[in-house]
């Protein structure tokens, strides 16, 4: 029994880990300064002031703070510019902090209907994980699925404890063994779905176009052909970083080249 229970925290201190490691900015408390930086960037929006108010937002982004209402409101500022690509950018961080959210959704959607390329998207990829993880990644955030995952092998755990103590012949037991089995689908699936969610995050990494326009070509430098050209708002997918450039995939893969590293930025914040 003892290495049961030792198991079992194991794999729980695993499952929190992961939780807790997505967590490290998002618990943060904003400082006063960060607080008057906010709502000072509020009123400039407020006040027509765009331009300042992305500034002022933009600020607390690269002093690392992570915040869906921060994304959303910094999307609004760049939209109002009509400078589509930042404001894509923006509302897609937002959008997973708070995918749930429906002015999150509804503003993404207006600024993708102004962009030049109305691509597919990059959703292509109908691989297992991929279709896996697209089941719960429009409604849960990698931490909510992470705490559910754990909430549910802490039910699978203690009916394994109290199944394994219960009397052989009993009711009790009986009904412990027909909840142990549902309980262990129900971890299979959020594991398998958990699982999904952290190799899709980490094995393709979205992006967005927001240089007004830029020039994708066969190779990693001017001097090669050019392919296509993509604009502003554009989504894709890096698929290879060389230098100062970058190789893009849009269409689910099915178009690939390479642009300046300064053309596209990454929908996960790396500050």
């Amino acid at each position: 029994m003892k290495r049961i229970i030792t198991m079992f925290a194991l794999v729980s201190l695993t499952i929190v880990g992961l939780f807790f490691a997505n967590q490290t900015l998002l618990l943060a408390k904003p400082s006063v300064t960060a607080t008057e930086t906010m709502l000072t960037a509020n009123q400039l929006y407020e006040n027509g002031q765009y331009a300042q108010a992305a500034q002022a937002y933009q600020q607390l982004v690269d002093q690392g703070y992570a915040d869906s209402v921060l994304f959303y409101n910094l999307g609004n500022a760049y939209f109002k510019q009509g400078d589509y690509g930042r404001a894509i950018l923006n509302y897609r961080r937002a959008e997973a902090l708070a995918p749930r959210d429906p002015d999150v959704q509804a503003n993404l959607a207006l600024a993708q209907a102004q962009t030049v390329d109305q691509l597919e998207g990059l959703s292509n990829d109908n691989g297992f994980f991929a279709n896996v993880a697209a089941l719960t990644g429009g409604w849960l955030t990698l931490n909510e699925q992470a705490i559910i995952t754990l909430g549910l092998w802490v039910l699978f755990a203690f009916l394994v404890i109290g199944f394994g103590g219960s009397r052989r012949g009993s009711g009790l037991r009986e009904g412990l063994g027909y909840a142990l089995v549902v309980a262990s689908l129900l971890l299979t699936v959020g594991l398998v779905g958990l699982a999904s969610r952290l190799h899709i995050e980490k094995a393709r990494s979205e992006a967005v176009v927001v240089a007004q326009e830029v020039s994708i070509t066969s190779g990693p430098g001017s001097q090669y052909v050019t392919e296509f050209a993509l604009h502003s708002g554009a989504e894709v997918s890096l698929v290879e970083t060389r230098e100062n450039w970058v190789r893009l995939a849009v269409a689910g893969g099915e178009l690939q080249g390479w642009a300046p590293a300064d053309a596209v930025e990454t929908v996960a914040n790396s500050r």
